[in-house]
């Protein structure tokens, strides 16, 4: 597991040994393939109301309009990328060490943890993305989001190993 630099300001992301791509990087990449989005909602088309061809057509253009938003907040002083994220659980008000987070867009979410600096020029490290097709059903309800709950737990937790309490003892360790 490594964290690399991503090609937005403020925004870092996992990359796993087991993966070609950084987390960021590998979600856009599969917003982006017809045939990843294809066999996608082929195996989600419970959760579906359109046809396959328009989900596709959908995510393809939210994943267009978030790519944008996120180098549009990330680079104004200070970011904005709060804006973008909020927290994973909705029933959560506070802020804690290594936040979880989340953005939405529509279907398309990704999951990071938010590095605090004590102001609002945060830092946030992705830990992964996927579609989310009902948002009635909890993360852990469908395999494909239970996976990435796991997977922002596992990096929270390897970040703390690594003895990461905020943005500075972040940048102290990793770069």
């Amino acid at each position: 597991m490594k964290i690399i630099d991503t090609f937005v300001p403020h925004l870092y992301a996992f990359k796993f040994a087991e993966e070609e791509l950084d987390e960021l990087e590998r979600v856009f990449d599969e917003w982006a393939d017809p045939m990843y989005l294809f066999q996608f909602f082929e195996d989600n088309k419970q959760d579906l109301d359109i046809t396959i061809e328009q989900a596709i057509e959908k995510v393809q253009k939210e994943a267009k309009f978030l790519r944008n938003k996120l180098i549009e907040l990330a680079s104004e002083e200070p970011n904005q990328l709060y804006d973008l994220f909020k927290n994973l659980n909705n029933n959560e008000y506070t802020a804690k060490l290594l936040q979880e987070q989340k953005s939405r867009n529509r279907w398309l979410r990704l999951y990071a943890i938010k590095l605090d600096t004590g102001n609002d020029d945060n830092n946030y490290v992705i830990t992964g993305g996927t579609i989310k097709l009902d948002s009635q059903h909890l993360m852990k309800d469908r395999d494909h989001t239970l996976k990435e709950l796991n997977k922002i737990n596992r990096c929270r937790d390897y970040l703390k190993d690594e003895g990461v309490i905020d943005n500075d003892s972040f940048q102290e360790i990793f770069f």
